[in-house]
């Protein structure tokens, strides 16, 4: 983990999942503030909802981070 915590979480599972469904994530400050840009943008590729614009592991790979 790069900021110390699960990008999803709520106490209600039905909740959670819903989040998990529709991607719903934030870098929340402060824990996000020194994380550089390149890593965010890593992350917001690889937790992509839509699967045809989701990073592939050779992508992944390739990315500069």
């Amino acid at each position: 983990r790069l900021c110390g915590y699960p990008p999803f979480y709520d106490e209600n599972d039905a909740k959670l999942f819903e989040q998990i469904l529709r991607a719903e994530y934030e870098f929340d400050s402060p824990y996000w503030d020194d994380i550089s840009e390149s890593a965010k943008d890593f992350i917001q590729h690889l937790m992509e909802k839509d699967p045809s614009k989701r990073f592939t592991c050779e992508q992944a790979l390739q990315h500069p981070w």
